[in-house]
């Protein structure tokens, strides 16, 4: 695995343990797209992260600081202008299909993070319906919710929020819980993408068998199974 070296060339508070962070190769063009991801090699280990966009020399990085995360940890004591060693080679199985067909994307967590980038993939790239369904246990915690109803309201997206820990406004509960209604609503013929926490993929995709969406529509990283069992 090759590393080079880039520079962090923005930095953004998404929530009080999240960071975005714009990452710029100082030679050389990232490959690859959207869902896949990078990694990064610190002083504290080397560790995978998804993009939520690449630009050429560029890529947009959301990392948690988890106190207990070297890289993590590592990264949210960096300063714009700061070094980084980064994999210009982005990896991964978690890619956008097609866009002649609805989609879905199931995130909890930082999962987040590469669904973001295949919903803009799939809105420029012409789709037409698109629904976007993001679990957390807190308010506090619900990352991107301003940039994601703003997209509600320019493109043909629908967004669903649910909190599994905090009485709100909103949907409770798991966010799996809300798929029978998206597939009657889609159907399922649409494309449906999971990611995130590995027992919340692995339930999104049980919900999704029993809704009889056939295994072909359905998209993960591929690694949740094992880590739940």
């Amino acid at each position: 695995m090759a590393f080079r070296e880039a520079t962090i060339t923005g930095i953004s508070e998404i929530s009080p343990d999240c960071k975005q962070y714009i990452v710029e190769l100082n030679s050389g063009e990232f490959t690859g797209e959207a869902g896949q991801h990078t990694a990064l090699q610190t002083e504290a280990g080397v560790k995978p992260y998804s993009v939520f966009a690449v630009d050429g020399s560029r890529v947009g990085l959301m990392l948690r600081a988890y106190g207990t995360d070297g890289v993590g940890d590592y990264m949210d004591a960096r300063t714009v202008g700061d070094t980084v060693q980064v994999k210009p080679e982005l990896t991964g199985s978690l890619t956008l299909q097609r866009t002649d067909r609805p989609a879905v994307f199931v995130g909890t967590g930082t999962g987040i993070t590469p669904l973001l980038g295949m919903l803009q993939a799939y809105l420029t790239g012409g789709g037409q319906q698109a629904v976007f369904m993001f679990g957390e246990k807190t308010e506090e915690q619900l990352l991107y919710k301003p940039l994601l109803e703003q997209y509600e309201l320019v493109h043909p997206v629908e967004t669903r929020f649910s909190l599994s820990r905090e009485d709100w406004e909103g949907h409770t509960g798991y966010i799996q819980e809300q798929l029978p209604d998206v597939v009657e609503t889609v159907g399922d013929d649409a494309d449906y993408y999971a990611c995130g926490v590995p027992a919340a993929v692995v339930a999104a995709k049980d919900k999704l068998d029993e809704l009889a969406v056939p295994s072909d529509r359905v998209h993960t990283e591929g690694w949740e199974d094992a880590q739940v069992a």
